[in-house]
């Protein structure tokens, strides 16, 4: 379970800016999909809420004809600014997943996975101090 695309910013950054960045990096990444079609599920998905706790933002959908799944993690300690989650808590991590339509399971197990990762105090502190790609693709290997 290796991330297409990491990033650690700094400084606060805009919670669009972030995804858009990671976007681009799953469209021009190894797998081919409908980046259209795929953009207009994500937004209807992000829409509906992502903030799923712990600070993570988790933007994911489901693509038809996606042979495994993709994803791109974005660290930000001082947070991700321009998006409503609970009061009192900050948007630290964003984890841009794209699962294949055809497999309910493949979903559930990836978002299980990185759930496990998040949900351990000492990985979370790891990513955010880990401020080269290198060290934030290392965490994944564990």
């Amino acid at each position: 379970m290796q991330p297409i695309y990491v990033k650690h910013y700094a400084e606060p950054e805009s919670f669009a800016r972030a995804l858009g960045f990671a976007y681009d990096a799953l469209v021009h990444g190894p797998v081919k999909f409908d980046a259209m079609a795929t953009w207009k599920s994500l937004s209807e998905r992000i829409a509906q809420g992502i903030y799923m706790g712990e600070g993570l933002l988790l933007p994911h959908t489901r693509v038809p004809g996606l042979p495994q799944p993709l994803f791109a993690f974005a660290v930000c300690p001082k947070g991700f600014t321009d998006i409503a989650v609970k009061q009192g808590q900050v948007p630290q991590y964003i984890c841009l997943l794209l699962s294949p339509a055809e497999s309910a399971t493949c979903h559930t197990q990836f978002i299980a996975n990185i759930a496990r990762k998040l949900l351990n105090p000492e990985w979370r502190a790891r990513a955010l101090d880990a401020k080269t790609p290198e060290h934030l693709k290392a965490l994944f290997e564990e």
